[in-house]
């Protein structure tokens, strides 16, 4: 250390190394290293960090993250149960009682008023509070509605394999009874959070004359074959390998909503929002190579792309990840794109019909003191775009019939579709779960991943 030069300057990572450094983690990996070092003051440096990185492969190991839903008929000590669970897991429990006991001392708390996403965030702090991101964690009676689920899930609390303890199915279908019982605050809806964790479930079916013990040898078996893949028909999937930096590309005609849907997803996940309209004006403004081509001889595909390139590889998209929207516009934009040191890892069409999205553009008008997009009628500022209704429905006309098709096919089996037809807020919940969500198809082999979830 003390032969360093200060004085040099610091070195360039190569673009075309970055992939492989955010694919291994590589970076993090240095900077825990360092500051073990910096920490413990080792004498021998080197075998200290053989030590270190030996430790680092074993605690990268995904620990088991347990939620138990256990059916209304099925008439069991979920406690007891818990605790001859905890013989052969040594995992910690996360309770009801315990959110609420955190809850309740929470800053923010109104009495008499619950917030779903107060209760997310506390649970949330105490998923990540020492020693439970090392042990695991198994959560029971909690969450109990479909709102506290979807706000853990938006906050990252997510299980690697949810039991459903559920007596085994009778031989003669029941009747259906079109009435839901009454349930309290601490009681869960079971057939609402087995909707919300479909992608992790995993029956578990309970005798009546089974023990405790053999109840929880039944789901401790559940949980061992759920982590090694032994998985049977449509009993859920294992969710892994989902990237550490987000690069997302939104797709979608205009008039579809995707800078709005963009901006949200952007705000959400701390991602840097792109758009291509932007970038390509401020390009033009700029008195570097590229700006002075635009000026002088106009733009090209190859252009394009070099102004996407430049904009991703800055330190901001590198470090965050990124969204972008109004490129690629063709399949030769899409495989530029792809080729670059960066490429995006998630790829999502928002698919809404020709007639709602002309009807949604030209409900937009633009603020002609300050030229910002407004809805029409908003205000006496607020005028149509002028010649604005062919111009529309030739880029509608060309989005449909041509451009759909050639990046659909240059996106391949990895490219995730998004209904945009529905409401913003539901809309917007689609496209997050697709951000989060893991590859589900092998890119080499083109084939169905086992045990991963893609949706």
């Amino acid at each position: 250390m003390t032969e360093t030069d200060a004085t040099r300057r610091p070195l360039q990572m190569p673009e075309t190394f970055l992939p492989y450094l955010e694919k291994h983690r590589i970076y993090q990996l240095f900077k825990d290293m360092v500051r073990d070092l910096v920490i413990h003051l080792p004498k021998d440096h080197l075998k200290h960090m053989k030590v270190f990185v030996g430790r680092h492969l074993h605690s990268t190991k995904d620990v088991d993250r347990v939620i138990f839903l256990v059916s209304p008929e099925l008439k069991i000590d979920i406690n007891r149960l818990v605790r001859e669970m905890l013989k052969d897991l040594g995992i910690i429990v996360i309770s009801r009682r315990c959110v609420m006991d955190r809850y309740e001392k929470h800053d923010n708390y109104v009495p008499g008023c619950i917030s779903p996403e107060l209760m997310s965030e506390v649970t949330k702090t105490l998923t990540l509070k020492d020693p439970v991101p090392q042990s695991g964690w198994l959560m029971f009676d909690h969450p109990c509605t479909v709102r506290e689920a979807q706000c853990l899930q938006q906050d990252g609390v997510l299980p690697t394999v949810t039991l459903v303890l559920t007596p085994p199915p009778p031989v003669a279908p029941t009747t259906v009874d079109p009435w839901t019982p009454a349930r309290s605050f601490f009681q869960q809806d079971f057939e609402g959070l087995k909707f919300v964790y479909k992608s992790t479930l995993k029956e578990v079916y309970i005798e009546q004359d089974d023990d405790h013990e053999k109840c929880a040898m039944k789901c401790f078996n559940a949980i061992r074959a759920c982590a090694s893949g032994a998985q049977g028909p449509g009993q859920g999937v294992h969710a892994s390998g989902a990237p550490g930096v987000y690069r997302v590309l939104l797709i979608g005609p205009r008039g579809s909503g995707r800078r709005t849907q963009a901006m949200a997803a952007a705000k959400q996940f701390d991602l840097v929002y792109l758009e291509f309209g932007l970038l390509f004006n401020e390009a033009k403004m700029k008195n570097d190579d590229i700006g002075k081509k635009l000026r002088s001889i106009g733009c090209s595909v190859q252009m394009r792309a070099d102004i996407v390139r430049r904009r991703i590889a800055m330190k901001d998209c590198i470090d965050h990840g990124w969204i972008l929207t109004g490129y690629p516009a063709s399949g030769v934009d899409f495989e530029l794109l792809d080729m670059m040191p960066t490429p995006p890892n998630r790829v999502i069409f928002l698919n809404v019909d020709w007639n709602t999205c002309k009807a949604r553009a030209t409900a937009r008008g633009v603020d002609w003191c300050t030229g910002q997009e407004q809805p029409l009628g908003t205000g006496p500022r607020v005028l149509p775009r002028p010649a604005d209704a062919e111009q529309l429905d030739a880029e509608l006309d060309t989005f449909f019939t041509e451009s759909l098709a050639e990046l659909r096919a240059a996106a391949g089996i990895t490219a995730v579709e998004v209904d945009g037809n529905d409401q913003i807020d539901q809309v917007q919940v689609r496209i997050q779960a697709a951000i989060m969500a893991s590859p589900s198809f092998n890119i080499e082999y083109c084939s169905q991943l086992r045990n991963v979830c893609g949706d």
